[in-house]
This record gives C-alpha cells, structure tokens and sequence, in this order.
C-alpha cells in the first residue's frame, strides 16, 4: 500500500491491496483487510502527521532512527491531506486506532511521569527515608516556598496537644 509519494519511482517492491471481490466473501476476510489497513496505512500516517508539526529538522548528529522519522514525515505529509482523511473517513477501525494511540501516548506520559517522582523523591527524602524518618510539614508552605521540616522537639510538643 502506498500513497503517490511512496510509488513516485516505482511500484516495484510495494505492496499491493485489492478490491473486495479479489479477497474473497465473507466478514472475516474483509474484517482483517481493514483492521490492517487501519493499523499500517492510518497509524503511519496519523504518526507521519503528528511528527511534521513538531517541524523536525535533519541535524549535525542525525541518528538512523531519527532519519527513519523524517523520511516517514516526507512520505505522509507531502500527500494530500484528503488522502488521509480518506484512511479515517472509510476504515471503520480508524478511529479504535486513533484512541489506542491516545491512550497509549497517555500511558507512556504516567509511566514517565511515575519514575520522575521516585527520582525526585528519592532526591528530596532520600537520607531521611533510609534513616527511617518522615519529614513532616506542620503548616503549608505559602506562596510556593518550602518550609524547612520541623525539629524534633516541634514534632513532639505538636504530637503532645
């Protein structure tokens, strides 16, 4: 499957999906044409798409997979906008996939996220969570600034009212 761009050399080595009638009756055949379709030609575009507006550039120090990216931008983003609409329009398993992606780059943003606090925690708390102690805050903070913890001697007259 390949959209002008993709087969502007040549179509030799490319894949090639037919009509309906040439794949045969049936729900289940049809069903897996367009869950394919959707997760190969909608995905790549939909990716292709979301990476030519963070306007990547070619850089000094290109990796391959950075290469792969950009050629993928060139390749999905110099096709018409209707053509890709198209892929959304007329697969009915374009928009699952559109929400799988969503929900999985969400995923990936907590799982981030996640070990970003353990970071900062251990970096803030550390010695005194391996010394078996918690820092206790006995009032707010105001205006964002931190308050140091309390002395020993606070805490215990606080634990005594």
């Amino acid at each position: 499957m390949f959209g002008p761009e993709s087969g502007k050399d040549s179509w030799k080595d490319l894949a090639f999906v037919f009509d309906k009638v040439h794949i045969g009756e049936g729900k289940s055949r049809t069903k897996w044409v367009d869950r394919y379709a959707a997760g190969s030609q909608f995905v790549t575009y939909t990716i292709g798409r979301v990476l030519e507006k963070l306007d990547l550039e070619t850089i000094p120090i290109n990796s391959k997979g950075y290469e792969t990216l950009l050629n993928l931008v060139e390749n999905t983003a110099s096709d018409s906008f209707d053509l890709y609409y198209g892929l959304f329009m007329y697969n009915k398993n374009a928009m699952e996939e559109l929400e799988r992606l969503d929900l999985d780059f969400e995923a990936l943003k907590k799982e981030l996220f996640g070990h970003l606090h353990e970071v900062l925690r251990r970096q803030l708390f550390g010695k005194a969570e391996e010394a078996g102690q918690r820092r206790i805050l006995t009032k707010l903070p105001k205006n964002g600034y931190a308050l140091p913890a309390p002395s020993p001697d606070a805490i215990k007259s606080q634990n005594n009212n």
